[in-house]
């Protein structure tokens, strides 16, 4: 999964500064697909440590008032986990790949770059849940 979405990324990127002279809107699409691989790039690798943290907290839970919070740490991890899988699954629905020699006309430049700054807004919250939900599991497991 992680391989074709890496590829998709970097051939778009490819496509959009093969020119010498880039318009303005590709190279705002440029500098928003940057910003967006870059979030991806920070929190890709901490889907290694969301998996631990789910099965050390699966081991925890139980009835209890201290196993329900870490069944609902577990979950909250879980979907976050969840989210990355499925935001990048839509990601490169989105976004595919496109072989080199195809031009992008100025209308579907445009749609490009409002679909986006949409991913932007969506990766941006992603790392916030990530990171809330690492956060918070960890400080549960301390607890204990």
């Amino acid at each position: 999964m992680k391989i074709p979405f890496i590829y998709s990324i970097l051939t778009l990127l490819a496509i959009f500064t093969s020119c010498n002279q880039l318009s303005k809107e590709e190279q705002e699409f440029d500098i928003l697909m940057q910003k967006v691989i870059d979030v991806h790039d920070e929190v890709m690798p901490k889907m290694g440590e969301m998996s631990g943290i789910i099965k050390e907290l699966e081991t925890k839970i139980d009835t209890t008032a201290q196993g329900q919070s870490y069944a609902k740490a577990q979950q909250d991890v879980k979907d976050a986990y969840d989210f990355m899988m499925s935001w990048m699954s839509e990601f490169s629905d989105t976004f595919p790949h496109q072989e080199e020699d195809q031009k992008v006309d100025a209308e579907k430049m445009s749609l490009q770059i409002k679909l986006l700054q949409k991913e932007e807004v969506k990766v941006n919250k992603l790392k916030d849940q990530i990171n809330a939900s690492i956060e918070n599991a960890k400080q549960i497991l301390k607890k204990s």
